[in-house]
């Protein structure tokens, strides 16, 4: 009698979940292990005050009919499980920079027409711009659900273009060069690294159509560990795992828990960062220039966080996100100084079920390094002493002000608030230094940035943000990759365009 193979999954973030759907979809006898009390990663939410809050999926995009992401979600067997409501179209995401406000609008030829309403005479200008950002979009097979030749997967020059010098050169107008970059906060941009890749198939991705999720994003992990079990897969929490144990012949067939428990498997795949991954591996299990090759790689910066819970009916729900720049300067990220904390703010305000007038509460985000709370980076959740909560409540009116110059009165409406830093991140999603968008992708060194799902551990592979791309949209993508070393990538792609054809 044939076996049927064994996976077991390291992680259950985004990557995670969705390479257990698949696979387990595809006969596969599935297990994942998740170290925290709760699967989802940075599809986690949290309750205070009897109100939900995202901890890091605000909001998704390409989710209209007939859109990449509205493909995957049927595939998935999401359609109908989770809540979601479309943005404003006019303006799904708003944005300030120095005291004056922009939207960007969904759509291509809406986006176009309403910027050229804040920009007289740049009409043709913002027609190229668009015309750019579709065509990179459009020019990258996976991202389109066609079949993918992996000796030619990426493109090779949007990979290397820098997205600023682009800007820079399309327009001299400063103005209209900081409203075109503007969303670079979705993906940590800094001017001298960021490539029109990430640019592209970020703004790409919410221009096509921008969604916010109704009670939050934990209903897309509920859901996906539901659908894995009804596959026949398993999934455990609080099973850290903290070593693989080999083979004679340099192959995992086991990994051991913090709790000393043993998981065989046939094959293996790790949702933690790289790094951290190959750190679980024995000396001369890789090359040591790929080991170092993944240490040194830089990753995006974190954040601070505030979750704002709303005096009742004190705020009307506003269907759109809000972003601040203090300066005339939107690539903050790549000029962090936390002598000038904030320099900058994102606003989400959350999507009730029940009461779609108003809302119950909000978060609000701004970039900080790590280093600013290094000096507490060995203590535990909740027992990092008075100091560490007196920096974070110091940090909270610094921002709560400087929100305030934008919502006057806002502080008002305010019933509880709580905050998360970079610690916070590190230690509820497993990301190096709580970075939020994983690996810093550089256009000077387009290629060692950008990790393949095969390792040199012939049963293990890699998925999640930091292989290619971060949000729904690049993981999904990252993990379809890695199911596809088991199953085949382009027949993957033929199923999902072809359940889908059946829909429309």
């Amino acid at each position: 009698m044939n076996k049927t193979p064994h996976i077991l999954i390291i992680g259950s973030g985004l990557g995670g979940l969705i390479c257990g759907y698949i696979l387990s979809r595809e006969g596969f006898k599935v297990t994942i292990l998740e170290k925290h009390h709760k699967f989802g990663g940075n599809l986690q939410t949290f309750r205070r005050n009897a109100v939900e809050f995202d901890t890091g999926m605000h909001y998704v995009g390409s989710l209209d009919k007939g859109q990449v992401l509205h493909k995957f979600f049927n595939y998935f067997r999401l359609l109908g499980k989770v809540k979601y409501r479309r943005l404003d179209e006019n303006g799904f995401d708003r944005i300030f920079i120095k005291n004056k406000e922009y939207p960007y609008a969904m759509g291509y030829d809406n986006f176009v027409e309403t910027a050229a309403e804040y920009f007289p005479g740049k009409y043709d200008t913002l027609k190229t711009y668009a015309e750019k950002i579709r065509q990179v979009a459009q020019g990258i097979d996976p991202y389109n659900l066609r079949e993918v030749d992996m000796s030619q997967i990426f493109d090779v020059y949007s990979l290397s273009e820098n997205a600023f010098s682009y800007i820079k050169a399309l327009t001299s107008d400063q103005k209209l060069q900081n409203y075109l970059s503007a969303l670079n906060i979705l993906y940590a941009g800094e001017r001298d690294k960021t490539s029109m890749y990430v640019h592209a198939l970020i703004n790409n991705h919410y221009i096509e159509s921008a969604y916010r999720f109704v009670d939050g994003s934990r209903q897309v992990a509920d859901a996906f560990v539901e659908n894995i079990e009804n596959n026949g897969g398993e999934a455990f929490k609080n099973s850290e795992v903290t070593k693989f144990i080999f083979d004679d012949d340099k192959k995992i067939k086991a990994v051991e828990t913090r709790s000393g428990e043993l998981f065989h498997a046939d094959f293996f795949v790790s949702n933690m960062h790289p790094y951290n991954t190959i750190k679980l591996l024995s000396p001369g299990m890789v090359r040591k220039a790929y080991r170092e090759r993944l240490q040194r790689l830089p990753d995006t910066i974190s954040s601070f966080a505030i979750y704002a819970v709303v005096k009742d009916k004190a705020m009307e729900y506003l269907n759109s996100n809000y972003y601040s720049h203090k300066d005339n300067d939107v690539w903050a990220a790549g000029i962090y100084d936390k002598a000038r904390f904030p320099q900058y703010f994102g606003l989400y305000p959350l999507a009730d079920g029940i009461d779609e007038k108003y809302t119950r509460g909000f978060s609000v985000m701004t970039y900080m390094d790590y280093d600013d709370v290094k000096r507490w980076e060995n203590t535990t959740v909740e027992n990092r002493g008075d100091d560490y909560e007196a920096f974070k409540e110091e940090r909270a009116q610094k921002l709560l002000y400087f929100v305030e110059t934008r919502f006057p009165g806002i502080r008002n409406k305010i019933k509880a608030y709580y905050t998360s830093t970079p610690l916070t991140l590190r230690d509820y999603t497993g990301t190096r230094r709580g970075s939020i968008f994983g690996i810093m992708r550089d256009c000077n060194n387009s290629y060692e940035s950008y990790i393949f799902p095969r390792t040199k551990v012939p049963n293990l592979c890699l998925t999640g943000q930091n292989l290619n791309l971060h949000g729904m949209l690049g993981v999904s993508i990252s993990a379809l990759l890695t199911c596809g070393e088991f199953v085949g990538i382009n027949y993957l792609i033929r199923k999902i365009n072809e359940e889908y054809a059946v829909i429309e």
